[in-house]
């Protein structure tokens, strides 16, 4: 391994090189004068040392090959329910994008109160989580370019709360040209808007959800009575940008996707009880079902681990169907020979375990083409194996969710 500087418009770099991949850890892009105010642009960085990873910093990491130039970009935005998550998750490392000639870089933002708390002050659709994200995204515009990558190349890809920071960084009052297409796999939405949810969190906070009021408490007061909160929505999101929309989201390329089980592992104490359907037909209005639709949905569902199912119906995937109704999408659903969870589709997908799904990817960053069947108009799906690596096309796969969540 050895040290190098790149010299960006925002300063100097300093990395490290190894096996032909250079690495630039943490590098921050927006300055927050506080934990509940709004981030600020950088103006000269000067020299920067990133040579090694601060994972709870509001940070991006670059991952690059030595030789780059004009190289596309992949840009991954993690999730962790907007309560945690980190810009340097092992399970999307990028050295397996650069050793095929692509520049990946992962992107942090506030998660938590800090970055999704909603004060009387703020507009409607604004969440400071989302806005750093954006500062982000401009703080690559400006610099990619130094460290071998196309600025105009640019595909985001986020995963659980990141693939719903996507989709919102792609809504027409958010999306500003920088990426070009957007990867936004198992998205997920709280139920009802934080308004609603204000008095139950001053209830445990015992403090004015306002930015002075949240200031005076510490870190340990605020963790302590945010977990007594979160546990009023175990259901649900207990925070994140709401509502959702598709007829808002920009005209851009957008492949969205799932597992298939979500979160099978989560209800499996409850399907190994006693008539799980009627345990589930019971949970059903949590996850946002009228009871008179459960009988159906779960016929179609299957009857494996049906009490799981449902919570990954109800809690990923019907965004997913929702989102899909849009015309410009591509859908993806990930399957294993057991089940296929939530977030295992990470480490085949950027190389950190051996798959074709990391190809894939890499091809849809190179030439912009997803190499299947779009979405509409026959829902088409292409159901990915994790476990063989074998695809499928197969329709209309989501169209039971959408029928038992779907609005009146």
């Amino acid at each position: 391994m050895h040290e190098l500087s790149i010299e960006a418009p925002s300063g100097t770099f300093r990395g490290t090189a190894e096996g032909g991949v250079r690495y630039f850890h943490s590098i921050p892009y927006s300055h927050i004068p506080s934990r509940f105010a709004d981030a600020e642009k950088l103006g000269d960085q000067g020299i920067v040392d990133a040579r090694e990873p601060q994972p709870d910093a509001v940070a991006l990491t670059i991952t690059t090959p030595e030789d780059a130039c004009d190289a596309p970009v992949i840009v991954y935005i993690h999730g962790g329910r907007f309560e945690s998550g980190t810009h340097e998750d092992p399970r999307a490392e990028g050295s397996a994008n650069a050793r095929a000639g692509i520049v990946e870089v992962q992107l942090g933002y506030r998660v938590g109160l800090a970055g999704l708390a909603k004060f009387p002050e703020d507009e409607y659709f604004r969440y400071r989580a989302i806005d750093d994200a954006q500062l982000g995204l401009e703080w690559i515009q400006r610099n990619i370019e130094a460290f071998g990558g196309d600025p105009t190349n640019v595909t985001l890809v986020g995963q659980s709360a990141g693939a719903t920071i996507g989709l919102w960084l792609a809504r027409r009052d958010h999306y500003r040209g920088a990426f070009r297409r957007l990867v936004a796999l198992s998205p997920c939405y709280p139920r009802e808007p934080f308004e609603a949810r204000k008095a139950t969190l001053r209830q445990f906070l015992k403090v004015p959800i306002t930015r002075a009021g949240l200031d005076k408490l510490t870190d340990e007061q605020l963790a302590a009575g945010y977990a007594k909160f979160r546990k009023k929505f175990g259901f649900d999101m207990a925070l994140g940008p709401y509502p959702l929309d598709p007829t808002q989201l920009a005209d851009i390329p957008i492949v969205l996707g799932s597992t298939r089980e979500e979160f099978a592992n989560l209800g499996e104490r409850f399907d190994r009880a006693p008539f799980p359907k009627a345990i589930g037909w019971y949970i059903a209005p949590k996850f946002g079902m009228r009871r008179e639709r459960f009988s159906t949905w779960a016929d179609l569902a299957g009857t494996k681990g049906i009490v799981g199912r449902l919570i990954g119906d109800g809690c990923i995937r019907r965004w997913v169907e929702l989102v899909g109704h849009n015309v410009n999408t591509w859908m993806v659903e990930f399957v294993r020979d057991d089940n296929a969870l939530h977030c295992q589709e990470l480490r085949p997908l950027f190389g950190v375990t051996e798959s074709p799904l990391t190809g894939w990817l890499q091809r849809l960053a190179r030439t912009g083409e997803p190499g299947f069947e779009p979405y509409h108009p026959e829902h088409a799906v292409w159901r990915f194996n994790l476990d063989t690596g074998e695809a499928t096309t197969t329709y209309g796969a989501l169209d039971y969710v959408g029928q038992a969540f779907q609005e009146d």
